[in-house]
């Protein structure tokens, strides 16, 4: 039994191998329906699982956003919830940064992932500076100190998002993200949208880390001083929440790998 996390070049032909060899497949999916509907290449994609699910190629295939289950129903795919594990942070030394408030904007900088719009938003946080992977072509942002840091191992990023004060993950579109984990797994808080489930089912917990209105960098740097001012309780939260949303996670993965096993 193979389970392949998103569909890798090759993955099409992988799962014919291992289906004439007699190794049953299964697949779990990492994106959402606003990217099928938006970048072509991610619909053909699900088609092509899809297509192999309904050939029995695919003994199960799997989503990890929250919902979207019931829609594959109606539209007649037996799709299975299994949302994202909690990360396991590895050992890191913090990074002394300069002086001031310092904003983590660490998501790659495409649409969906509004990161012109958080920088805005620092830039309207008394005494902040950003700090991105790369920054946007966008000269308007000239009047904003932001320091780029660039792609780096998984190791040297969490060390770096987790020695500013404040990480921002404010996107349009996401599944079960991990990046917020991180942070608050290592003291640091993270305010996000509300286009997933993760923080969902405590209701002050979700309303201490979200903002519903996304494209509006008024909006996001609201949002984020009240969080600043409730940190201490945010993270906490963030972690009795972590506890039990991966214990979760752990059953909803066992279920969906003993489904694809047994027929």
């Amino acid at each position: 039994m193979v389970v392949i996390q998103g569909w890798p070049p090759g993955a099409g032909g992988f799962v014919g191998l291992l289906g004439r060899t007699g190794v049953r497949a299964a697949c779990v999916l990492h994106s959402s329906p606003a990217q099928h509907g938006a970048e072509g290449g991610e619909a053909i994609v699900v088609d092509e699982i899809l297509a192999l699910l309904d050939e029995r190629a695919l003994a199960a295939v799997g989503m990890a956003k929250s919902g979207v289950q019931q829609a594959y129903a109606a539209l007649g795919y037996a799709i299975a919830y299994v949302p994202n594990r909690v990360p396991v942070l590895p050992e890191f030394d913090r990074i002394d940064l300069s002086p001031g408030l310092n904003v983590g904007v660490f998501a790659e900088p495409l649409w969906r992932k509004n990161v012109t719009t958080q920088l805005m938003a620092v830039a309207e946080i008394e005494g902040a500076r950003a700090h991105v992977m790369r920054r946007p072509a966008v000269a308007y942002l000239d009047g904003l100190e932001i320091r780029e840091h660039g792609e780096m191992a998984w190791d040297r990023f969490i060390a770096l998002q987790s020695s500013v004060d404040l990480n921002l993950y404010v996107t349009l579109s996401e599944c079960h993200p991990s990046t917020p984990q991180e942070s608050y797994l290592a003291g640091v808080p993270c305010l996000v949208s509300r286009v997933s489930s993760v923080f969902r089912d405590d209701p002050v917990l979700w309303e201490l880390t979200s903002v519903d209105e996304a494209d509006n960098p008024s909006s996001i740097a609201s949002g984020a001083r009240r969080l600043l001012e409730a940190k201490e309780e945010a993270v906490e939260r963030a972690r009795v929440w972590m506890n039990e949303a991966d214990r979760r996670g752990a059953d909803s993965w066992v279920r969906f790998v003993y489904d694809a096993v047994v027929p």
